[in-house]
């Protein structure tokens, strides 16, 4: 099964001055898109964005080793401040896992006296 990931990237100072300065660095969806491709996955949305995060990508992969590869990969380059991979799930998906922490007896519970 593929794995859906919502990915937020916050661009150094001087990687932004860059892709200002230079036209040819400014399009980052399309750099991303073929590093995505180029580990099996899928790229399925991108915006640009301004604030706490510059970039916002939507894209699935094969698996979790191309997933944690690409962004190892992204990381390495030192283009970002910060970043973060958020894993996605259907909103069946979802409900389902709250149907399935209710249903499943554990002896887990709140960390609260009664």
């Amino acid at each position: 099964m593929a794995n859906l990931v919502l990915y937020l990237v916050k661009y150094e100072n001087a990687a932004k001055a860059g892709m200002i300065a230079k036209a040819d660095l400014r399009d980052r969806a399309d750099v991303h898109k073929r590093a995505i491709a180029d580990f099996g996955g899928r790229p399925i949305a991108q915006y640009g964005s301004y604030g706490e995060y510059d970039m916002v990508y939507i894209y699935e992969m094969p698996d979790d080793k191309a997933l944690a590869a690409n962004l190892h990969l992204t990381d390495s380059l030192g283009l970002a401040k910060y970043c973060k991979a958020i894993p996605l799930m259907s909103s069946d998906d979802f409900a389902a896992s709250l149907a399935l922490a209710h249903d499943t007896p554990t002896g887990y519970g709140p960390a609260t006296d009664g």
